[in-house]
C-alpha cells in the first residue's frame, strides 16, 4: 500500500508541474502577442523585404539583414486600402482659395504689309516693257519717279489720231474728247502738252509712281493669285498668246516683271505701299478662338526691339484656312509703323487677354486628366501619425495658362488637394473613380 501511495503521489506531482508549465507558456505567449500589437499600434518600423518575417523595430533605420530602409508600419496599410475609395500619402497639398484672375495667352506671328494701303498701277493698254528703272522688289520710290517705259502700238495709234485732229484744225469739242481719251489711258497733262507742242510722239510711254513708298512687283500685290496661274501667265506672256480674261484674274504681277515682257490691258504692273501701318498675322490655337474678338487692343513684342511693347488692334479673325497646311486660326492685328521700323516677315509675340473667370486657381499638376474628364485628390483627413487621407473627386476645369488650371466646379473653399495627382492615380482608379 505504501508503494502504491507513493506512485500515485509522484504522478500527481508530475501532472501538477505539467499544468503549471502549460499555463505559464500561455501567459508568456499572450504577453508577447500583446506587446507586439502594442509596438505596431505605436508606429514601429518593418523591413519591406520581410527578411525577419513580421519583426518590427521601434526606431527608424536600416534592416540588419538586407540593409534596406525600414518602412513605417502605417505606410504598409496603403496596400490594404482600395484605390477607388481612399489613398494614404504624405505628399504636399494645395489649399483652395477663391481668386478672380484675368488670364491671357501668348501666340507667335509675323509682320505682313497692309494690303489696304496698296496703290496699284494697272496697264491701261497692252504693250511691251522696254525699260525698267526700278530693279528690285520693295525698293523705295518717291512720288513721280519713273518706274518703267512701255511700247504700245495701240497707244501710238491714239496719239497719231490726236495729232491729226490738231493739224486739221478740227473743232475744239473733238480735240477735248481726244485729250480726255489720252488721260483715261493714263497719259499725264505734261505728256499731252509735250505731244501737242512737239507735234511728234515718242515710241515709248513712261509710267510714274503715284505715291512714295515701297514698290511691289511680284505676287504680293495680289492675294488671290495662285502659283499655277502665275506660271501659266508668265509662259503665255513670253509667247505673246496670253488671253485678256486670264490676264485680268492673274496678271503679270504674279511674277517679277522684267524688261521685254509683254503686258495686257488690265494687268497690274506694280503696287506702292508706304508701310505706315502693317499687319501682324498671329496664329492662335483653335480652343481660344471664342475669346479673341475684333477691335480689342492687345500687346505685341517684336524680335527687332524686344524691350518695347507695341499696342495693336484686332482687325479680323480669319474664318477659313487660307493655306492647306494651316492648323491655327489666324488673327490680323493692325500696327502703326510710321518710321518703317517693323520689317516684313519679322517675328512677333502677341498676348491675348482671355475672359476673366472667378474660381480656384490650382497648379496644373494637381489635375489628372483622362480625355474628357478631370480628377483631383481631395484630402479628407489625417491619421494620428501625420499621413494624409485622400479621396478621388471629379471636377470641371477651365483654361490652362502659365502652369495653372482653373476649377470651375467640383470643389469647395478651404479644401485641400494633392499637389501631384498622377502620383496617387493608377488605372483602376481612373476607370472607376467617377
Amino acid at each position: 500500500m505504501n508503494t502504491r501511495g507513493k506512485l500515485i503521489s509522484q504522478i500527481s506531482i508530475m501532472l501538477f508541474l505539467l499544468l503549471v508549465s502549460v499555463f505559464s507558456s500561455c501567459n508568456n505567449k499572450q504577453s508577447e502577442q500583446g506587446h507586439e500589437n502594442h509596438v505596431q499600434d505605436e508606429g514601429d518600423y518593418i523591413c519591406s523585404m520581410r527578411c525577419e518575417g513580421e519583426k518590427t523595430y521601434p526606431q527608424p533605420g536600416n534592416c540588419p539583414v538586407c540593409k534596406m530602409k525600414l518602412q513605417l508600419v502605417e505606410e504598409e496599410l496603403v496596400q490594404t486600402v482600395s484605390p477607388n475609395k481612399q489613398v494614404l500619402s504624405r505628399q504636399a497639398t494645395v489649399k483652395l482659395q477663391t481668386a478672380s484672375e484675368a488670364q491671357s495667352i501668348k501666340a507667335q506671328g509675323f509682320i505682313d504689309y497692309d494690303r489696304n494701303r496698296n496703290q496699284n498701277v494697272s496697264a491701261r493698254f497692252g504693250g511691251r516693257i522696254e525699260k525698267l528703272f526700278v530693279k528690285y522688289n520693295l525698293q523705295f520710290v518717291n512720288k513721280g519717279d519713273k518706274i518703267l517705259e512701255l511700247y504700245s502700238p495701240e497707244l501710238n495709234t491714239i496719239q497719231e489720231q490726236h495729232l491729226f485732229l490738231l493739224k486739221t484744225e478740227t473743232g475744239k469739242t473733238l480735240i477735248e474728247q481726244s485729250r480726255e481719251k489720252l488721260k483715261l489711258l493714263g497719259i499725264t497733262e505734261q505728256q499731252i502738252s509735250a505731244l501737242e507742242n512737239k507735234g511728234t510722239f515718242t515710241q515709248n510711254i513712261a509710267v510714274y509712281s503715284p505715291a512714295s513708298g515701297y514698290i511691289l512687283f511680284n505676287s504680293e500685290t495680289q492675294t488671290n493669285t495662285g502659283s499655277e496661274a502665275a506660271q501659266q501667265t508668265s509662259m503665255s506672256s513670253m509667247s505673246m498668246t496670253a488671253n485678256t480674261s486670264v490676264a485680268k484674274t492673274s496678271g503679270s504681277a504674279g511674277v517679277q516683271i522684267r524688261e521685254g515682257m509683254y503686258v495686257n490691258k488690265g494687268e497690274i504692273l506694280f503696287s506702292v505701299n508706304d508701310l505706315k501701318t502693317v499687319w501682324a498675322i498671329i496664329s492662335v490655337p483653335s480652343q481660344y478662338h471664342s475669346s479673341v474678338q475684333p477691335n480689342k487692343q492687345i500687346n505685341i513684342v517684336s524680335e527687332l526691339f524686344p524691350a518695347q511693347i507695341l499696342t495693336g488692334k484686332i482687325l479680323l479673325m480669319e474664318k477659313t484656312f487660307e493655306e492647306k497646311q494651316q492648323r491655327f486660326v489666324r488673327v490680323r492685328v493692325e500696327l502703326y509703323n510710321p518710321k518703317a521700323a517693323l520689317k516684313l516677315n519679322s517675328l512677333v509675340t502677341a498676348e491675348f487677354p482671355l475672359e476673366t473667370r472667378t474660381g480656384f486657381q490650382i497648379p496644373a499638376s494637381a489635375v489628372y486628366r483622362t480625355g474628357m474628364n478631370a480628377f483631383v485628390w481631395v484630402k479628407t483627413g489625417t491619421t494620428k501619425y501625420g499621413t494624409g487621407i485622400f479621396v478621388l473627386r471629379k471636377v470641371v476645369t477651365g483654361a490652362v495658362s502659365n502652369g495653372t488650371s482653373t476649377i470651375v466646379s467640383g470643389l469647395s473653399p478651404d479644401e485641400e488637394i494633392a499637389l501631384h495627382a498622377g502620383a496617387l492615380t493608377d488605372s483602376e482608379t481612373f476607370l472607376n473613380g467617377n
